[in-house]
C-alpha cells in the first residue's frame, strides 16, 4: 500500500511538469493499455515467485505496485485537470454582454469605486447555459464612462438579475508576482468581468437557502456588527479580519506595522 500510495503522488507530480495536458481520449487509451500491461505483469510475476526466491518477489512487486500507482496518480490528475478547466468562456466571447441570473456566491468587498463579488450563474437569458461558467468574479463600479452608475446593495444569499461584459482569466506576467490567474483557477471562477448599466439589473430574491449562502451571510453580519460597533477605530479591519477571515478591509499601513512585527502570517492564516 506505501509503495501504491508513493506511486499515486508522484505520477500525480509528474503532470505538474507537462506543458499540456494529455488529450481525454488518449489519455484513457494510455491507461488502459499501461493497466493492461501492468496487469498481466503481476501475472507472470505470480507464476514465477517460486523461481524468483521471496526477496526478488518482494522487490518486483514493489515496483509493479510503484508503477500502478503513478499510472493511477497521472491520469487521476489529468482527469481532474480537464474537469475543473472545461467551464470556460470562448475566445470570441469575451466583450460581449450576457444577462444572466444568479447568486452573491461571497462576501462583496466594497471599495471607493464600487464593488466586486463572486457570482454564482444559475441561468444564463436567451443562451445556452454552459456558455457562461457557472462561477465568475464581477465588479461593479460607480462610475461607466463618464457616467453615475447605480451600484445595487449586493449581500451574500441574494438572486440578482444582471447584463454582464466578460472576459477569461488574465494576469500578468510578472516573475515572482502575484498570479492571479492561478488563484482565480483556485478558487474556481473561470471568467471575470463587471456589471453594465442596464435597467433590467434587479435584485430577484433576498435570499436563497443553501449551506454556503447561510455561511457567507452569517459573516456578512458580523462584519456589519464589527464595523458598526468600531466606526473610526484603528485596526477595525484587522479584528474583521481575525474574527471572520476577510482580510480585504486591512489598510495597507496595518499589513506595514504587521510586517515589520513579523506577525503578518497570523493575520494572513485566518483566511483559510
Amino acid at each position: 500500500m506505501r509503495a501504491v500510495t508513493i506511486g499515486f503522488a508522484t505520477g500525480a507530480a509528474l503532470l505538474q511538469t507537462q506543458a499540456a495536458l494529455p488529450s481525454v481520449s488518449a489519455g484513457l487509451a494510455a491507461g488502459l493499455l499501461i493497466a493492461a500491461w501492468l496487469l498481466s505483469w503481476h501475472a507472470c510475476l505470480q507464476r514465477r515467485m517460486c523461481h524468483l526466491g521471496a526477496r526478488w518477489g518482494s522487490v518486483l512487486r514493489c515496483v509493479t505496485s510503484l508503477l500502478a500507482g503513478g499510472v493511477i496518480g497521472f491520469f487521476w490528475a489529468a482527469w481532474m485537470a480537464h474537469r475543473v478547466l472545461a467551464p470556460q468562456l470562448a475566445a470570441a466571447d469575451e466583450g460581449r454582454d450576457f444577462t444572466v441570473i444568479g447568486t452573491i456566491d461571497n462576501l462583496p468587498y466594497r471599495f471607493d469605486q464600487g464593488v466586486r463579488f463572486n457570482f454564482a450563474v444559475e441561468r444564463v437569458l436567451g443562451r445556452p447555459q454552459d456558455v457562461v461558467p457557472p462561477h465568475i468574479s464581477l465588479a461593479w463600479y460607480a462610475g461607466f464612462c463618464d457616467q453615475i452608475n447605480e451600484i445595487g446593495d449586493v449581500q451574500p444569499g441574494e438572486r440578482w438579475q444582471l447584463t454582464v461584459r466578460l472576459q477569461r482569466p488574465h494576469g500578468n506576467a510578472n516573475p515572482y508576482g502575484f498570479d492571479y490567474e492561478a488563484w482565480l483557477l483556485e478558487q474556481g471562477l473561470r471568467a471575470t468581468g463587471y456589471v453594465r448599466p442596464a435597467p433590467d439589473n434587479r435584485r430577484l430574491d433576498s435570499f436563497v437557502f443553501s449551506v454556503g449562502n447561510v455561511i457567507e451571510h452569517s459573516r456578512a453580519l458580523l462584519r456589519a456588527r464589527i464595523l458598526a460597533a468600531l466606526s473610526g477605530k484603528p485596526y477595525a479591519g484587522v479584528i474583521v479580519a481575525l474574527v471572520v477571515g476577510n482580510l480585504r478591509g486591512i489598510d495597507q499601513s496595518d499589513w506595514n506595522v504587521s510586517n515589520r512585527t513579523g506577525i503578518g502570517h497570523l493575520i494572513s492564516i485566518t483566511s483559510l
